[in-house]
């Protein structure tokens, strides 16, 4: 789709015409260019994130040449997909749907609930233990895993042909 298209699109949705559809759409890109080129965030909920990311002074080498290069520093746009975006985009419009009618209704107050122990436990509780309780045990229909170099000196192709 190209800007042309999203603007007939922009029309047909909002039931207008094509002009000022065009003219809306060149708003919004805008905006939304004024303030990320002053430095400020542009947040559209579920859809994105727009932000200036300055990126600093680097050597790099020319991948022809091996000549080391110097890049200066620049600032430059970032676009970060929203969790909507991202859902519709990945064929879950349902998830989508949902989390925009969520955004609308107001947020019911959740109790907090304590975390339940899964039984994982830390390095300290397992260096507690001892090593003899760390170590893994073979399995028994597990079948003992040979390195290249042992395979390869078992068929004799790690010498040298002539000697």
């Amino acid at each position: 789709m190209n800007r042309t298209e999203l603007i007939e699109a922009v029309a047909a949705r909002a039931g207008s015409d094509q002009a000022a559809a065009r003219r809306h759409v060149d708003a919004v890109f805008d905006a939304i260019m004024d303030n990320v080129a002053a430095g400020e965030r542009v947040l559209v909920t579920g859809f994105g994130t727009f932000e200036r990311l300055t990126r600093p002074a680097r050597k790099v080498r020319n991948p022809r040449t091996g000549v080391p290069m110097d890049v200066p520093a620049a600032e430059v746009p970032r676009f970060r997909v929203g969790q909507t975006f991202r859902h519709r985009v990945a064929g879950d419009p349902a998830v989508a749907l949902a989390e925009l009618d969520e955004a609308d209704a107001p947020a019911p107050e959740a109790e907090k609930k304590p975390k339940k122990d899964k039984g994982k436990k830390s390095k300290k509780d397992a260096a507690a233990k001892g090593a003899s309780a760390s170590a893994k045990k073979p399995k028994a229909n597990a079948k003992p895993k040979a390195n290249a170099k042992a395979k390869a000196k078992a068929k004799g192709k790690g010498k040298k042909a002539g000697k």
